[in-house]
C-alpha cells in the first residue's frame, strides 16, 4: 500500500478541533470573568458578580455572554464598543458606591503597621488574582483581605477601604 502525504499530514489548522485549554465553558468564562473584575474594582466576588450583572443588562446580553466576551478581550480580540462602555459604567459605578466614610462617634485607627501588613496582603492577593483569575483561592485570598481592611479602615465598601489605608499609610 503506497500512503499519500494527504494519508499522513495533520489536517489543516483551520480543520483541526480547538484544545481544550481553548474552549472555555461559560461557567469558567464566568468564574474567570469575576476574578478578574474582583481585581479591577477591586471588591468581593459578591460586588465583582454585581458589576458582571449589571454590565451584561447594560449591554442587553446573558452574564455567560458578556464573561466569553471579556475572556476573548483578554486574549486579543477587541470588544464591541457598548459592551466595553458597559463594562466601564458598572465597574466605575462600583468604585463610586459609598465612598463617603460612615464614622459615627469614636474611632479608633490601626497602627500603620497593621495597616500595612493589611494592605500587603491585600495586594498580594490581588496579584496573584490577576495572574488566575479562575483560581478559587485566590479568589478567597481577595475576599479576605478586603474584608480585613474594611474593618480595619472602618469602611464600607473595598474601594473606600484600599483608599484609606493608602492614604493613612502614606502620612
Amino acid at each position: 500500500m503506497i500512503l499519500m502525504s494527504v494519508d499522513v499530514l495533520p489536517p489543516a489548522r483551520s480543520q483541526q478541533e480547538p484544545s481544550p485549554q481553548a474552549v472555555m465553558l461559560p461557567e469558567s468564562a464566568t468564574s474567570w470573568a469575576v476574578g478578574t473584575l474582583m481585581a479591577t474594582v477591586p471588591g468581593s466576588a459578591h460586588l465583582a458578580e454585581q458589576v458582571l450583572s449589571a454590565a451584561a443588562t447594560q449591554a442587553c446580553l446573558p452574564v455567560t455572554e458578556l464573561a466569553k466576551a471579556m475572556v476573548a478581550g483578554s486574549r486579543g480580540t477587541p470588544l464591541p464598543s457598548d459592551v466595553l462602555r458597559a463594562l466601564d459604567d458598572s465597574v466605575q459605578a462600583a468604585r463610586r458606591q459609598n465612598t463617603e466614610p460612615r464614622r459615627s462617634g469614636t474611632y479608633l485607627m490601626p497602627t500603620r503597621k497593621d495597616a500595612e501588613r493589611a494592605l500587603a496582603r491585600f495586594f498580594d492577593a490581588r496579584v496573584r488574582l490577576c495572574a488566575a483569575p479562575d483560581d478559587q483561592e485566590a479568589r478567597r485570598a481577595v475576599d479576605d483581605a478586603v474584608y480585613t481592611l474594611c474593618v480595619l479602615m472602618g469602611q464600607p465598601t473595598p474601594f473606600a477601604a484600599v483608599n484609606e489605608a493608602l492614604q493613612y499609610t502614606s502620612a
